[in-house]
């Protein structure tokens, strides 16, 4: 009873989590062009550092080696998730970077099946062809071109369905608050000093900007991202992958509202088919019957 309910508390938590998440795509979007990318990173990575070292100052005496090994791997693929998503949302809509940023639950069984060798399952493979369709409908131009916010974002959510995975293998026998604390250093490390060479310093910021910053900090980056690594620890990958996948829903919801963002109809189409993949890949149906026996090819020779 103690674990389904810790269970319950951690899908619950990701809900939490998804929602916060959400808002963070129309935050970011209306303070990219304030601060740049690598600087907001760097800030608000920054601020959970700080936060997490005032908070958990005697627990962060226990740090590793192995937390801050796995941390390393963790903030690298996070500092290149964000960067790619940061990046991206300036050339496209708050919908379009939530729904394309998405796609990590598809791929995460698909990884899985690389790193675990666990075959993903027809469920899987339908829900992956679904989703390449809905990304059609949802960013190709005339000509079959996507933007460069487009293709950002959808990287993007290639590289966090990899971070999904690592936390999900290297929380397993770690302290979630180390880890976490290792990979928000290692993010903001590598934010400032790709920002320090390829972007001009943010000198002047207005107040919408100062305290969109410390929301994405504080909510977004601190409360969210711990929660989640603590969370994965009692809810499998493929449950938390999809719960997590809520927050495109929020994300293109909260943009229509607060951003006015345009809904066409080739946008909402393609946006279905990609929740549709979401919800089939993690959830199976019945329905569609795609048990793994109906593809096999029946052996004559025996």
């Amino acid at each position: 009873m103690e674990i389904k309910n810790k269970a319950m508390a951690a899908d619950l938590g990701l809900v939490f989590i998804t929602i916060i998440w959400g808002s963070g795509f129309v935050v970011v979007k209306n303070t990219v062009d304030a601060i740049p990318p690598g600087y907001m990173i760097a800030m608000r990575f920054g601020i959970a550092v700080g936060l997490m070292c005032l908070i958990f100052f005697n627990r962060l005496k226990k740090l590793n080696w192995n937390c801050i090994k796995s941390g390393i791997i963790l903030g690298l693929l996070m500092f290149i998730s964000y960067y790619l998503q940061t990046v991206g949302i300036q050339y496209t809509t708050a919908g379009n970077n939530a729904f394309l940023t998405a796609v990590y639950v598809v791929v995460v069984p698909f990884l899985y099946w690389i790193i675990r060798k666990e075959k993903p399952d027809a469920y899987n493979i339908f829900a992956a062809l679904l989703c390449i369709v809905g990304i059609g409908l949802l960013t190709l131009r005339s000509g079959f071109s996507m933007n460069t916010g487009d293709m950002l974002s959808l990287f993007c959510g290639i590289t966090f369905a990899a971070q999904i995975v690592a936390v999900s293998i290297l929380a397993e026998k770690n302290d979630p608050i180390l880890i976490s604390f290792t990979q928000f250093v290692v993010t903001a490390i590598f934010a400032f000093a790709v920002a320090l060479f390829t972007e001009p310093f943010p000198e002047e910021m207005d107040t919408n900007a100062v305290l969109s910053t410390f929301y994405i900090g504080i909510c977004c980056t601190l409360i969210a991202l711990v929660l989640q690594t603590v969370c994965q620890k009692y809810t499998p990958p493929a449950r938390a992958s999809l719960i997590m996948s809520l927050e495109s829903l929020f994300g293109s919801i909260f943009g229509i509202i607060f951003l006015s963002e345009s809904l066409t109809m080739k946008t909402f189409f393609g946006s279905i088919l990609i929740f549709l993949s979401i919800m089939i890949s993690e959830m199976k149906p019945s329905f569609l019957k795609l048990e793994k026996k109906s593809l096999e090819v029946p052996d004559h020779s025996k």
